[in-house]
């Protein structure tokens, strides 16, 4: 029974979203209100996560398991970011120049990464599948978009040799696009099987 008042419940909730962007003048405000319940729960599931993270690192720290010393600088600087952002606010710039100097660093960080784990992508894609078109391309594409995106290679305004340089600085913005619209398309897909009950997270049934 909890299963089918559930499942209506959430069909219900779909086809009102799914009927506001078609619809908007009559759902408009239904759709606002769902909304705004959405980010309220989105909200108490980020407090209950931060908890949650907080108290595994307390536990870490107060039994000195492996790693508690990263727990406690990690626990140090939450502390010190939070307090600080109810004290100084997100509109202070110190507090903003504070955060993001730490911010950016660990992005870019991050990007590089993605770096490195794409070219060595393409080089298990050719070790397991040898030397195709797709994997010939793709490493082709991670090489030169990682050569041409390092700033080391200029050329002159207006010229063809800038056109083909902002040719290949482009190529990851295509792959991030069709990343996204795969994304959109499975999520599409998956949503549509939960609102026809064809599907259900954690395996129930």
């Amino acid at each position: 029974m909890k299963k089918i008042l559930f499942g209506a419940i959430t069909l219900m909730v779909g086809l009102v979203v799914l009927a506001g962007f078609f619809f908007q003048d009559p759902f408009g405000p239904a759709l606002t209100l769902i909304y705004q319940w959405g980010l309220v729960l989105v909200a108490v599931g980020g407090l209950i996560g931060l908890g949650t993270l907080a108290a595994f690192h307390i536990r870490n720290i107060i039994q000195q398991k492996k790693g508690w010393i990263s727990s406690a600088v990690l626990l140090a600087a939450f502390l010190f970011s939070l307090i600080a952002g109810f004290v100084l606010t997100p509109q202070n710039a110190f507090y903003r120049d504070l955060i993001l100097n730490v911010q950016v660093p660990v992005e870019t960080s991050l990007l590089a990464i993605l770096a490195a784990t794409l070219l060595y992508a393409s080089l298990q894609l050719i070790r397991t599948r040898g030397w195709t078109p797709l994997s010939i391309a793709f490493m082709a594409s991670a090489v030169f978009s990682m050569l041409f995106n390092l700033g080391l290679i200029q050329t002159a305004s207006g010229t063809l040799g800038e056109q083909v340089l902002m040719f290949f600085r482009r190529l990851p913005l295509v792959g991030a696009r069709g990343v996204l619209i795969g994304m959109a398309l499975g999520g599409l897909v998956m949503g549509l099987r939960f609102l026809l009950s064809t599907d259900h997270p954690g395996g129930e049934r």
